[in-house]
């Protein structure tokens, strides 16, 4: 958590409800966590009890956290921001989700700017095509299909509210961790939506399961893609390619990477190309030319 900061004009209790609202956000405390009692957080921040008191119950007007009789103050497993109308429709937080997500398709893979790509991907588009891949390599490693698309689709969910910061960046920019984003993206859904999103971001996040090394490689795997149609464009996406490469875990995703750097963009469809004329009449029945 933060000190207090004596140059800000804001009164003390907002400056500890901010750094202690920010440790959550961050990941520096956890969904859970007992926050450290009255006492030992006037003692941290240098003021008196009744100033830590005004900050807590901010957090606890806000959703953040509980008091529990006897026990101390804890952390909401699922923060919720205070709603003004109680009429809102159950499923608004989810309504509101999606909409969200559709900010993704505004929000362009920052790190091919540096290729000067004027139009480059969007997150959405990126994260189409990981799905796509998390499928592909699931059925190749044995891995549940459905579990690895998921967390492919959702991998990069958080980016709405922190932008994609590419790799020259997070070296001086520290974001909120991605779980804590989706606590707070999936704070208006019903619980099971929720618990089931932030589950999958958390899993994807850990990478202990088969299924998240998967979609791990997957995120890599549709990078060298989009590297590999970059560079056949004229854009030099050589370190793309090595970097994604190199992170690798598995062995299908190894074997399909050889399989992208042997091959070109254009070999799905070249094919069909060369053989147009006689595709065209065997589909439509018409003598070839």
């Amino acid at each position: 958590m933060q000190p207090i900061d004596a140059a800000d004009k804001r009164p003390a209790h907002v400056q500890i409800s901010a750094s202690i609202r920010a440790a959550i956000l961050t990941g520096e405390v956890a969904p859970g966590t007992q926050l450290p009692s009255t006492h030992d957080l006037a003692e941290r921040f240098g003021v008196a009890r009744m100033t830590v008191q005004n900050a807590i119950r901010t957090l606890k007007e806000e959703g953040w956290v509980d008091s529990r009789v006897g026990s101390g103050v804890f952390v909401r497993e699922q923060a919720r921001l205070p709603t003004p109308d109680d009429t809102k429709h159950p499923l608004a937080g989810a309504a509101e989700f999606l909409h969200e997500m559709g900010h993704l398709k505004q929000i362009p893979r920052a790190g091919w700017l540096l290729l000067r790509i004027a139009n480059p991907e969007s997150v959405a588009d990126h994260s189409a095509r990981v799905g796509l891949v998390g499928i592909v390599l699931a059925a190749l490693e044995g891995a549940d299909v459905g579990q690895t698309a998921a967390m492919c689709l959702l991998h990069d969910a958080h980016e709405t509210r922190i932008g994609d910061v590419p790799s020259v960046g997070r070296a001086y920019v520290r974001t909120s961790a991605p779980e804590a984003v989706t606590a707070h993206q999936t704070s208006g859904m019903p619980d099971g939506v929720a618990k089931t999103i932030q589950g999958l971001v958390a899993e994807y996040e850990a990478a202990e399961t088969l299924e998240a090394r998967v979609a791990k490689d997957a995120d890599k795997i549709e990078t060298l893609l989009q590297a590999t149609e970059y560079q056949a464009q004229g854009h030099p996406a050589g370190p793309w390619q090595d970097t994604s490469i190199a992170a690798l875990r598995t062995e299908s995703a190894k074997k399909l990477a050889q399989a992208i750097i042997a091959g070109t963009p254009n070999d799905w469809w070249s094919a069909f190309a060369a053989s147009y004329h006689e595709l065209r009449a065997a589909t439509r029945g018409d003598a070839p030319r």
